[in-house]
């Protein structure tokens, strides 16, 4: 594998979207920890590069995977509107270093090393995304909500296959390709007083393909789409 070119000016991007939601957050009060929350969200991982340039289809390269994703994190509240919700996800998912291009995608543990080499991965996913409550009449006890922030998600080999040099697939991410908008919307509805149950679609984005795109493949390779349940705690 090749190693991409530092990074330049594009990734300035995630950062001023985290300077543009900072600008009527820094004029609100002081934060209050609220509540934790777990979740448990099927995650779509989009595999854009299953057909070369040329139309052939690329060996080793799976279809767009499917996988269960755990987390929690925290609510901190700005004010009654406003507030930050940092949180920690986990999954699972093999990959291959392809050896024919310079691409590292989404396969199964059943695919030959002749393609490249192979590793499952842990990944590790870090999103700081700040929520907005929208007002919503006549729906005593939920509360909807949309937000933007920033996350990023690594990929850490943990188990070699077929004695496959895991660096080509942790050593992907180099260029940057841990970086992504994210985009979230959220319906919770209020147990009783100290618990909340809801349901969250989050959008991860892939703004590394503006910069470190090598391959044909659409800019929203590696894109993630997560959909699924949370419960939330309340302090008292």
């Amino acid at each position: 594998m090749k190693c991409s070119p530092a990074i330049p000016r594009p990734v300035i991007l995630p950062m001023l979207l985290v300077l543009f939601l900072g600008g009527p957050v820094a004029r609100l009060p002081a934060f209050e920890l609220r509540a934790f929350f777990v979740t448990a969200m099927p995650t779509w991982i989009y595999n854009g590069f299953t057909r070369d340039g040329e139309g052939n289809n690329v060996q080793g390269s799976d279809v767009s995977p499917l996988r269960m994703t755990f987390g929690g994190g925290a609510e901190i509240a700005l004010n009654e509107r406003h507030r930050l919700e940092p949180q920690l996800w986990f999954y699972l998912q093999e990959y291959a270093a392809l050896r024919d291009h310079d691409k590292t995608v989404p396969t199964q543990i059943e695919t030959g090393v002749a393609v490249g080499d192979i590793a499952n991965t842990l990944g590790i996913a870090l999103s700081v995304p700040w929520l907005y409550t929208l007002p919503w009449p006549n729906a005593p006890g939920w509360r909807f909500s949309a937000g933007l922030g920033a996350a990023l998600v690594f990929r850490i080999p943990i188990e070699e296959i077929d004695g496959s040099d895991g660096s080509e697939v942790g050593s992907y991410w180099i260029s940057g390709r841990f970086i992504y908008p994210q985009v979230s919307l959220a319906a919770d509805y209020q147990l009783n007083e100290l618990y909340e149950l809801g349901a969250g679609a989050e959008w991860y984005i892939p703004v590394y393909n503006a910069w470190a795109q090598e391959v044909s493949a659409p800019f929203l390779d590696e894109t993630m789409v997560r959909l699924g349940l949370r419960i939330r705690r309340f302090m008292r």
